[in-house]
């Protein structure tokens, strides 16, 4: 075979770049038919490609096929102190997961529905995969993953089996708490949450009303609000509670309780001998009060953590379980005493 035969045969894709003036990436997106490039580009490239009889190696393949080893977090805008920390630490478990098998990590906010940013990151072929960081009845962001055909796994539950979950067992958390302030014999339990799309606040109210089924007693309705979107809201409802002595308030998350036990506090109410607070969920913020306070506990890191195994293991090639059900635990504190 003469000189330029094997010259030809040993192209790159650095060469075929270097040859047509155009970037790497250009080519890769030319050849996957991936990414935005110009008909025209795309042309040349091609045509250059079989004059010259051009076979992508391994490598080049990799990279035609978009393999960025790059996973995005899709976490909403957090306005919130409270909310942070469970954000935070599941970016931290991500993180972790992702550096030690040799991928990095895009964090992307995203406000409301807006599937913009994540569109561009695909657009560009920037990420093989990406986690969903909280979950939604009807999910934007879900429906728009699956319509591209790229691979993610979502943080919480959803009714889709296509989707692949990691979640803690939120109903089956709240229910194992609010059965054992019912065996208190606290019997007026208030719960105070939130009626949206977030479907972990579904689970979470879910178990409360199972828990009192399992014991055959009928939840009384007027002691449920779920309308705790604003903080003035807050505390008018937990005004009503103390007026109506209900034995306990169990709040939906730590957001709300923290609003309850500063009301509590400002008016005077002793805790837990005028009333008995529970949280479905635990952070440093129920921390800074005299009396602490009964809660669940779920190790947010560790979530982070699977859930980027299983997305890495899915971009690998590998068989993964379609839901992952994480553990909890019930820390009973002073505030339910």
């Amino acid at each position: 075979m003469n000189e330029n035969g094997e010259k030809e045969k040993r192209m790159t894709i650095n060469d075929v770049a270097e040859q047509l003036g155009v970037s790497i990436s250009t080519v890769s997106r030319a050849i996957s038919g991936k990414g935005r490039i110009g008909s025209e580009t795309r042309r040349k490239v091609m045509e250059f490609i079989e004059e010259h009889d051009y076979h992508p190696n391994s490598s080049a393949k990799s990279l035609a096929q978009a393999k960025t080893e790059n996973i995005a977090l899709l976490i909403p805008e957090v306005k919130t102190l409270v909310a942070q920390p469970f954000f935070y630490m599941c970016m931290c478990g991500v993180n972790e997961v992702a550096q030690a098998r040799g991928y990095d990590m895009f964090v992307v906010t995203t406000n409301g529905q807006d599937t913009a940013r994540l569109k561009r990151l695909l657009d560009n072929d920037k990420v093989d995969g990406v986690i969903l960081g909280n979950t939604h009845r009807d999910d934007v962001f879900a429906r728009f993953l699956k319509s591209r055909g790229c691979p993610f796994v979502a943080i919480g539950s959803m009714d889709d089996d296509s989707v692949i979950q990691v979640d803690h067992d939120n109903m089956g958390a709240c229910r194992d708490l609010t059965a054992i302030l019912l065996s208190r014999r606290m019997r007026r339990i208030a719960y105070m949450g939130q009626a949206d799309d977030l479907i972990v606040n579904e689970e979470r109210y879910r178990g409360y009303l199972q828990a009192h089924r399992d014991i055959g007693t009928d939840v009384d309705m007027e002691l449920v609000y779920r309308d705790n979107i604003t903080e003035t809201i807050v505390r008018k409802n937990t005004d009503e509670l103390v007026r109506r002595r209900v034995d306990c308030i169990l709040c939906q998350d730590d957001s709300i309780c923290n609003i309850v036990l500063q009301e509590l506090y400002s008016q005077n109410v002793r805790i837990p001998e005028e009333m008995r607070v529970a949280s479905c969920h635990n952070s440093k913020t129920l921390d800074s009060y005299p009396v602490t306070v009964t809660s669940l506990k779920f190790d947010n890191t560790e979530i982070g953590r699977v859930a980027c195994d299983i997305l890495i293991d899915m971009l690998e090639g590998r068989q993964v379980e379609g839901r992952t059900l994480l553990d909890y635990e019930v820390v009973l504190k002073e505030s339910t005493k």
